[in-house]
């Protein structure tokens, strides 16, 4: 007799019993998550090669992209920006439990050290100190703040992967697989970043032109691993659940369909593999194949965080077996 009346009551909501796309991340006020994301992987990933090549104005531009791109889109997302105190210890302990609230410690962290690796850095680049004790004291600060701040630039930039991946409403995401995708895309963004500052410099760091064949090589290595990982991603997602299924058939050949292949795998991954290798074979690439290699790079940065957003779908929360 319970049961009966339980069924009497209980009225079915299309979103309970259907899979529904999510929409607070990638629509309306939801495309500032998309583009502080896109910044965040561009900044970190640009900040982080910077600092393995010495290059002052990489590291400066990657930090600035951070500082006044990703941070303050996503704290008016959030919104009360003037608030995001509360969320750092000892003011709150929302940093143990929330991913949201990690990040925006990881971000601050990040820009502490990050701005005082940048001035060890500016001083030994200058004349402002000779040979010496000083100079070696600096010297010694700016390799512990590089370890230091590459660290914190590591978990701003993967971040948001753990917290997609820790979402289990949308199974597309739930995975473990996702933070290593999000983090290898900002190691080629910033591969190719690096080398469009260093078009501008004249050169990468303290390094000259011919530097710019070592970072291809590793872009190429870059690439490769990018494009593994992504279809192991898809093909993983395809056999994890219907609703994660359905997400892939969306990203392959539904509404994101053009956004995957052009965006996604031809600007993003062919075309600048195969200007990279053009140059291998020649011994030579011309500045305005390697500036539309990386125009395809960020190209491709902007179209992977949309696609991943934009195909995020809820599962639904009866199964069908006991729908009324």
């Amino acid at each position: 007799m319970r049961y009966q009346t339980s069924r009497q009551w209980m009225i079915t909501h299309e979103w309970m019993v259907k899979p529904m796309q999510q929409k607070e991340w990638i629509e309306k006020q939801g495309i500032l998550v998309w583009l502080s994301e896109v910044f965040s992987a561009l900044g970190t990933g640009l900040y982080l090669i910077a600092i393995f090549v010495d290059s002052w104005w990489g590291a400066l531009a990657g930090y600035l992209i951070v500082m006044l791109l990703k941070l303050p889109l996503h704290l008016i997302y959030l919104g009360k920006p003037l608030r995001f105190w509360r969320t750092m210890p000892p003011f709150s302990g929302a940093w143990r439990t929330s991913w949201i609230a990690r990040g925006v410690v990881f971000t601050v962290f990040f820009s502490i050290f990050g701005f005082l690796q940048l001035i060890t850095s500016y001083i030994l680049g200058s004349d402002f100190l000779a040979s010496g004790q000083a100079h070696n004291m600096v010297y010694a600060a700016d390799i512990i703040l590089k370890i230091i701040a590459g660290f914190f630039v590591i978990l701003t930039g993967i971040y948001c992967g753990f917290m997609m991946s820790c979402c289990k409403s949308v199974p597309f995401w739930n995975t473990g697989i996702l933070p290593i995708v999000i983090l290898n895309a900002g190691i080629a963004d910033g591969l190719a970043l690096v080398m469009g500052i260093g078009l501008l410099a004249g050169g990468v760091g303290v390094y000259g032109p011919e530097y710019f064949h070592n970072l291809e090589y590793a872009s190429r290595i870059v690439l490769g691993v990018n494009a593994v990982l992504l279809g192991t991603y898809l093909m993983n997602a395809s056999y994890q659940s219907s609703t994660a299924e359905l997400s892939v058939r969306e990203l392959l050949v539904g509404r994101v369909a053009v956004v995957f292949w052009l965006g996604i795998v031809f600007f993003g991954i062919v075309m600048p593999l195969a200007i990279s290798f053009i140059s291998m074979f020649t011994g030579d690439i011309t500045t305005l194949l390697l500036v539309i290699a990386i125009i395809g790079h960020t190209a491709g940065a902007f179209a992977l965080k949309y696609c991943i957003l934009k195909v995020g779908i809820y599962k639904p929360i009866l199964p069908k077996s006991i729908v009324f």
